[in-house]
């Protein structure tokens, strides 16, 4: 049972997942109960995900639908599979001054820490005295982080960042503006972006027809 009123489900933050392929290995069929407010909203059913299937929550309003996402955003029902990746979009990215296209990039952490640690050993200055048994080490990390980046495809990742940015609406021009130059509904756009780069294997949207326009939401169609 899950009680909305004595915890708030913690979402967790779009971040890319490299190691994945293998988690999501049987469908999932879960008992649930679900209070908001002191509302019991949904009471001793089951929750039924299958594999490769995609499903639509509709109902009127107050009825559950959003604790339900949350609470499996969040991997808050006991027994879920934690190590399934699943990710929400719960609302629109800050006003900041981040570019849009560096709000996609940054969910790839991996990516991001291996190019910083692969600038720092080819940087080095070379007039530092090394022994051998370091210039070797080195070389093999090198080696490492390499083949980790070309595993990862790390060198296809903007050009990704870029089809999802155009499909959801932006053009090329608005790549390297701030997030802050846009409104709101932009960075719900932002938001919805982030989340279809990191790929989860388990993907809620939470009515995100209300932040799209026609040609938008054809393409999203298209891309689930």
């Amino acid at each position: 049972m899950i009680d909305f009123a004595a915890k708030k489900a913690k979402v967790p933050p779009p971040v890319v997942k490299h190691n994945k392929g293998t988690n999501f290995i049987s469908d999932i069929s879960l008992p649930l109960t679900i209070i908001a407010g002191g509302n019991l909203l949904i009471s001793d059913t089951t929750l039924q995900l299958i594999k490769g299937v995609k499903y639509g929550l509709i109902g009127r309003n107050g009825i559950g639908k959003t604790c339900l996402i949350d609470a499996i955003s969040s991997c808050d029902i006991e027994g879920f599979p934690t190590e399934i990746h699943t990710l929400q979009v719960e609302q629109e990215v800050d006003a900041d001054d981040k570019s849009v296209m560096n709000h996609l990039l940054d969910c790839d952490t991996e990516r991001n820490a291996l190019n910083i640690e692969m600038d720092e050993l080819l940087d080095e200055d070379e007039e530092t005295e090394k022994s051998e048994a370091q210039e070797e080490a080195e070389a093999n990390r090198v080696s490492e982080i390499a083949e980790r980046l070309d595993f990862i495809e790390a060198d296809l990742a903007e050009q990704k960042a870029k089809d999802i940015l155009i499909g959801v609406g932006f053009k090329e021009s608005d790549f390297d503006k701030p997030c802050s130059s846009f409104s709101g509904g932009w960075r719900m756009r932002i938001a919805i972006a982030k989340i279809l780069y990191c790929k989860p294997e388990i993907l809620m949207l939470d009515e995100p027809t209300n932040h799209l326009d026609l040609p938008a939401l054809i393409w999203l169609e298209s891309y689930l």
